[in-house]
């Protein structure tokens, strides 16, 4: 019995020797084999719709980082995008289907930020529109293809049916002096003199005209309103209008 009990300790010593925890010289050694581990792909990945490469998307451990493309069918990039730790971050390209340049986009960690700039195929300039952390500033610059600068754009009124005797309503109207209608309406403001339309209200609209009615209301004190006008613009993009209507009574809302 003895014997065996003998025998069991040295299996048992030299097996912890083998494992590098009976001895310091095992431990440095298990120590020194230790590496980074390979989280997953690192390299440019093709994407195919059938035989036609759709996208090219490059990867460090798993996570896009760097250069991604999609392509025309014929084969010609239609847009590239810087990534870093998997977000976007750089200039974001968009070309034409003859390789000339259409769209450039900042990106700062996934969202717009700077002024993304439009052109035509000509290579001149057709807008700027500006960013902040997403958000877009009301105003724009537009270009013709000749490079003179957009001014044309019509403005922003209101009139009012005055209810309020009767009803305890002020209704308002709003609409664009060219009666158009690629708008859309909201009440609400700026924030921070930028468009966040998240926090505004849309406005029950026909093709043209907004409708807001405002009904008094015992403990409201306001001494105007404010509405919002997104136009769409003939070049298609959104110039955003800032309307102050000052009320006649304080308690509406």
């Amino acid at each position: 019995m003895k014997q065996l009990t003998t025998i069991l300790m040295t299996l048992t010593l030299l097996f912890a020797i083998s494992c590098g925890g009976g001895t310091g010289e095992g431990r440095s050694r298990k120590a020194g084999s230790r590496h980074e581990p390979d989280t997953g792909y690192t390299g440019t990945k093709s994407y195919f719709k059938g035989d036609v490469k759709v996208r090219e998307v490059t990867f460090e451990n798993g996570i896009r980082s760097g250069l991604t493309r999609t392509f025309y069918q014929g084969g010609v990039t239609e847009q590239e995008i810087m990534y870093s730790e998997g977000k976007k971050n750089g200039e974001a390209k968009w070309f034409y289907p003859d390789r000339k340049l259409f769209r450039i986009t900042p990106y700062l960690n996934d969202t717009i930020n700077g002024s993304q700039i439009q052109y035509y195929k000509s290579g001149r300039v057709k807008a700027k529109l500006d960013y902040v952390d997403g958000k877009r500033h009301p105003g724009l610059e537009e270009y013709t293809m000749s490079g003179s600068r957009v001014t044309d754009y019509p403005g922003v009124t209101f009139r009012a049916v005055d209810e309020y005797r009767e009803k305890g309503i002020y209704k308002l109207f709003i609409e664009m002096t060219d009666k158009s209608e690629n708008v859309n309406y909201y009440r609400g403001d700026f924030t921070g003199g930028l468009v966040d339309l998240s926090v505004c209200q849309p406005l029950l609209q026909t093709a043209t005209t907004g409708y807001l009615d405002l009904k008094k209301t015992e403990g409201h004190n306001a001494d105007s309103v404010v509405v919002i006008a997104a136009y769409l613009t003939t070049y298609g993009n959104r110039l955003y209008y800032r309307l102050a209507i000052p009320l006649p009574y304080k308690d509406l809302n």
